[in-house]
């Protein structure tokens, strides 16, 4: 156990890599992605500081599925799944925390699922925005986030599934309608307005 450095752009682990070990972010943000065998990459999830995420390990697929790598320098607290198990017995509150951490993981995996199986593109976009407000972002007022500025546009449209000219069209759409703000690559998010927006088309908000 231990802390390793990752400069901006370094990979911390492959797909296909033993699963031997999990990471707890402590400064930085991280990209998971599957990329295909023709090359394409599809962001399966970002994690920021305080999250953990490898956990693979812990079931009964013993390889990564994505790839990790670093959006700026992070640093990272690395642990195997032996010191994993010793903490357990040691601290048992631990396994319940862990537990709650898997959970709520899987919860906002259905959200975001549920939002990209619908055809519009709008509404995809919300629900990949919705997510990373939630799990990204630092609270300004009355219900507003910034997105950390190494998620790009690219980034986003990766992940609901878009490209990446629509989601430019649809950003600047939301700016003019109040629900996003911020310009150029600054980004901002009104939780409240795209959670009303998504209730309102009959999609899922989990809280």
């Amino acid at each position: 156990m231990g802390y390793i450095i990752y400069r901006a752009g370094e990979i911390l682990f492959h797909t296909g890599d033993i699963a031997d070990s999990l990471y707890l972010i402590q400064v930085g943000l991280v990209k998971v992605s599957y990329i295909s065998l023709n090359g394409d990459e599809k962001i399966l999830s970002i994690f920021h500081p305080g999250d953990i995420f490898g956990e693979l390990f812990l079931g009964q697929y013993k390889h990564r599925i994505g790839e990790a790598q670093a959006l700026d320098d992070v640093v990272v607290c690395r642990l195997t799944k032996h010191h994993f198990l010793m903490l357990v017995q040691r601290f048992p509150q631990i396994s319940l925390n862990f537990i709650g951490h898997l959970a709520d993981g899987y919860r906002e995996t259905l959200a975001r699922m549920h939002a990209l199986m619908r055809m519009e593109a709008k509404y995809r976009l919300l629900g990949t925005l919705l997510n990373l407000a939630r799990r990204y972002c630092c609270n300004d007022d009355a219900g507003w986030f910034t997105l950390h500025p190494s998620i790009t546009q690219e980034d986003i449209a990766n992940m609901a599934a878009l490209n990446r000219t629509t989601v430019s069209l649809l950003i600047n759409d939301l700016r003019r309608q109040g629900v996003l703000g911020g310009s150029g690559r600054s980004l901002r998010v009104n939780r409240t307005s795209v959670e009303k927006m998504l209730e309102e088309a009959g999609l899922e908000v989990l809280e």
